[in-house]
């Protein structure tokens, strides 16, 4: 097994900041790529951007599906393994030095750091955007920016599970998340994701726009654009069988739609990738 030095990750490093005591890496993890069992020498929070991948624990069961949105936390020493999915991910790990988790004026994170915590970001929370916008920043501003950014994230992720019906709630969203996740292409009607959830339709769609800042459509929809936007960034596959694949009639029905999710048309996203 493996043991990861402080500040040391696998995948293609796309850009490290230090600032303030605080480490953070962007990271690139090829598709389908397999993570052997390894375990972290510092406590550290990992935040997927973009992609997913599956991460298996100790025990046969415990495997977590790790989507876009996700932050997991874990103490120093946790075994684990990974299984990135077939369009790659692109994380954010972030570690902040021990002595401002323990005598420092960051010791209210410590109990997220040192615990195994998977928490399920919405994906209009303010801080992931402004994550990735410090991240993509190059003035000699964007280290403090980062640094901000990040630990706004964990303050979010921190108060994102004070309870345990909070707990519940989520863990029961997550399930339908899951099942989502599973096949985006097809997924389940309302009626299967009520039984996985064990709510009435009506409540399981109110539950989880107020947990996740979205319709269950409106995240499929946009889960299919980012996938969507992953080919378009990486790969050679036709317009047209990007926009059928991404569950559009047409191209001009996608093309509108992704102008509206990413702010430029597909075509003009393949050529200036």
């Amino acid at each position: 097994m493996q043991v990861l030095a402080p500040n040391e990750s696998f995948g293609r490093c796309l850009r490290r900041v230090d600032a303030c005591g605080t480490v953070v890496r962007d990271t690139r993890l090829a598709p389908s790529a397999g993570l052997p069992r390894h375990a972290h020498a510092a406590a550290y929070a990992c935040l997927v951007l973009e992609g997913g991948y599956t991460e298996q624990g100790d025990a046969a069961r415990d495997v977590l599906e790790c989507a876009a949105g996700s932050l997991l936390t874990h103490a120093a020493g946790h075994v684990h393994a990974n299984r990135v999915g077939r369009d790659g991910a692109r994380c954010v790990n972030i570690e902040i030095d021990e002595a401002m988790l323990i005598d420092g004026p960051l010791r209210a994170l410590l109990p997220l750091l040192r615990g195994d915590r998977h928490v399920r970001l919405p994906a209009t929370l303010a801080p992931l955007r402004r994550l990735a916008d410090a991240l993509a920043a190059q003035d000699d501003l964007a280290p403090l920016q980062v640094h901000a950014a990040a630990l706004d994230l964990l303050c979010a992720a921190a108060r994102a599970a004070p309870s345990d019906a909070g707990v519940r709630r989520r863990a029961v969203l997550d399930r339908v998340v899951d099942c989502l996740e599973a096949d985006l292409a097809a997924p389940p009607a309302m009626e299967a994701l009520a039984r996985v959830a064990g709510l009435h339709p009506h409540h399981l769609m109110r539950a989880f726009r107020q947990q996740r800042g979205e319709t269950i459509g409106g995240y499929v929809r946009r889960r299919r654009l980012e996938l969507a936007d992953a080919e378009l960034r990486h790969g050679d596959m036709p317009l047209v069988e990007i926009a059928l694949r991404a569950g559009f009639c047409d191209q001009s029905h996608f093309t509108r739609a992704f102008r509206r999710q990413f702010g430029i048309t597909p075509g003009l996203r393949r050529r200036t990738r």
